[in-house]
């Protein structure tokens, strides 16, 4: 779990970078309101200076907000993390020893620095199932630092080539 601590440390919280966002707004409106006050103040006719620089400082806000925004929506849809990759996460668990085939692989967004995986492993007849979920487990974890981890084992048959509902995403 230190690895994955230590690369969630690292990135940046949303509610830290929208309240700094705010300030840095605010700090913005009030140069405006300073600029527009000079503008006036100098040239008394010049009015229209304060309607103007409020409008101005307010697109700059808004166009600051937008990855904000962006990146709580992608949360609030449980959109997939940007830092996985399906078919990696997916080749590194069918190169688990005792795994014959992945299948129903789930991820999502939890925050912008938590992600959850899901996924079904169907296991080889002489394969130890505790054995292949703790090593599904632990590279999840340590690889791709998923927060948090459902792994299915299950007995591997034929017909699981052919579910609809255990394919992955269409190309």
């Amino acid at each position: 779990h230190s690895r994955a601590a230590a690369a969630a440390a690292n990135q940046e919280n949303i509610n830290v970078r929208a309240a700094f966002i705010h300030v840095l707004g605010d700090l913005l409106q009030s140069i405006g309101v300073c600029i527009a006050a000079a503008i006036i103040y100098f040239k008394p006719a010049w009015k229209l200076a304060d309607p103007i620089c409020t409008f101005i400082f307010s697109i700059l806000v808004l166009c600051t907000t937008g990855k904000i925004l962006y990146d709580t929506l992608h949360v609030l849809m449980e959109g997939t993390p940007r830092n996985l990759n399906f078919e990696e996460v997916e080749s590194a668990l069918r190169r688990l020893k005792g795994v014959q085939d992945v299948h129903n692989l789930r991820m999502w967004s939890l925050t912008t620095t938590k992600t959850s995986v899901a996924v079904h492993l169907a296991i080889q007849p002489n394969a130890d199932p505790q054995l292949v979920l703790k090593r599904a487990c632990k590279r999840l974890h340590h690889r791709f630092h998923v927060h948090e981890v459902t792994v299915q084992t299950e007995p591997y048959t034929r017909d699981m080539e052919d579910c609809e509902n255990c394919q992955g995403p269409s190309k």
